[in-house]
């Protein structure tokens, strides 16, 4: 019991870390069960357009739960290594290492359950709204009414409950192991490893991604018409979504490495605030692996899915029938919740730093910087991040491209991956707005806080 009450306890204390985590925990389990609430309309209407629902609430549940998924574990996993110290300060009071992983393990528990209860409250709100937009791109009449019964409930419930819990795992036993000192002079330690779960989650989403590699590659889609190419389009679409997950798991290893790559090409000395986000983002290597994980995987979704699509197309024109405009709608519908979790994620995390940003500015004046110094190099702190994303997601339906233009030369030599750039490219600046403002606006904004109270720790 006295557990549970400190556990309450430090969550209000660390309310800015948490309240970051626990807002996006809300709306995955709003988005999932919205989306599956769809699966059960669609079983409440004729086979015909019962299957059509289906075939496109399957689409948004894939890429809205990929995305819940990864975010959802980027913030919580956070939260809870950004804790560290409070952490080795109870340890110092007298907790045991082995009370210390309950108590975390409490926390999560908590948010799990206050964050998935609202969000089916929520979800309850929006299914509708979801719905009917879903419904404009089937062949299903308009008016249909959203069954939100117990069943979207319980598997929404159990799916956002169950990966907050996983997310936090690996933390919440490093957090009972650090010893005391360490964590009270350093913090953050700016290296973090692949944990043994990770890297089994990085080998079974490797193999997975290989295998669908090889199946749209090896297909053999025909060009008489669009429907020919259905098979090959399906197979990309899950080969993209395995290749997002594989990237978003391999984040602590991948992200540092092409973070620091395409940095170092840019001179040093360009100006002293391109100097400060470069050596911050490196140093505070946690903080920027969660930063990045929304940014890639709300540009790798839309860009891969265009990539397919244009290169579909490009591969039909010549064989004589018209693949006609992208549908854009339907893509943005398959792909709109997905997105909005990825901005919301990203929102969430720079918010969740604010008071390591905080510091990190006070430092910048203590040591004879001004607040034109700090303002440029928050704003460089936000392209470093967008830029690293769109990196890693450029990669990702680049590969996805050279599969699909692999499946259509079976048929079409010819054929040539066309790549979804402008899209990705218009969602980067989208989100390099949403990161610069969330980074640039706290340096702006006057604060209340002497420069030593911002520098004590805390």
């Amino acid at each position: 019991m006295i557990l549970l009450l400190v556990a309450a306890k430090e969550l209000a204390r660390g309310y800015r870390l948490w309240l970051g985590s626990l807002v996006v925990i809300i709306a995955s389990a709003a988005v999932c069960a919205a989306t599956l609430a769809q699966f059960d309309t669609a079983e409440m209407l004729p086979a015909a357009h019962g299957d059509s629902l289906r075939s496109m609430s399957s689409g948004i549940f894939a890429f809205s739960m990929l995305a819940a998924i990864a975010i959802t574990s980027a913030t919580t996993n956070l939260a809870v290594a950004s804790g560290r110290r409070g952490y080795a300060l109870l340890q110092l009071a007298g907790f045991l290492p082995r009370q210390l992983t309950i108590l975390v393990f409490a926390q999560l528990f908590m948010l799990a359950l206050l964050g998935t209860g609202i969000g089916i409250g929520v979800g309850r709100l929006i299914a509708q709204p979801l719905l009917d937009l879903a419904v404009a791109q089937t062949s299903v009449p308009e008016g249909a009414s959203v069954t939100y019964g117990g069943n979207a409930i319980a598997w929404a419930f159990g799916i956002i409950a169950t990966v907050v819990m996983l997310a936090g795992v690996r933390a919440a036993v490093r957090a009972g192991k650090v010893p005391p000192i360490e964590a009270l002079r350093e913090p953050e330690p700016p290296r973090i490893r692949m944990g043994v779960a990770r890297w089994i989650a990085v080998g079974a989403l490797g193999a997975l991604a290989l295998g669908l590699g090889f199946g749209v590659s090896g297909s053999s889609p025909g060009l008489e018409s669009p429907s020919g190419s259905t098979a090959t389009i399906g197979v990309g679409m899950l080969f993209s979504i395995a290749l997002t997950a594989l990237a978003a798991s391999m984040g602590p290893l991948l992200y540092p490495v092409v973070l620091r790559s395409w940095t170092a090409l840019v001179p040093v000395g360009l100006s002293g605030a391109w100097f400060l986000a470069r050596r911050s983002c490196q140093y505070r290597i946690t903080q920027s692996t969660a930063a990045v994980t929304p940014l890639m995987v709300g540009i790798a979704l839309p860009g891969a899915l265009y990539t397919i699509f244009l290169t579909a197309g490009s591969a039909l024109a010549p064989g004589g029938s018209d693949p006609g405009a992208i549908n854009s709608a339907s893509i943005f519908t398959i792909l709109g919740p997905a997105l909005l979790l990825a901005a919301l994620g990203s929102a969430a995390i720079i918010f969740m730093t604010g008071r390591t940003r905080a510091r990190d500015n006070a430092l910048v004046a203590v040591g004879g910087g001004t607040r034109g110094t700090a303002i440029l190099s928050a704003a460089f702190e936000a392209v470093i991040y967008v830029i690293t994303a769109l990196l890693i997601a450029g990669a990702i339906f680049g590969l996805v491209g050279l599969a699909v233009a692999a499946a259509f030369r079976h048929t079409l030599p010819s054929a040539t991956p066309a790549y979804g750039i402008a899209t990705a490219l218009g969602i980067s600046a989208v989100g390099a707005i949403i990161i610069g403002i969330a980074t640039v606006l706290p340096v702006l904004l006057p604060t209340n806080r002497s420069l030593p109270s911002l520098l004590a720790a805390e």
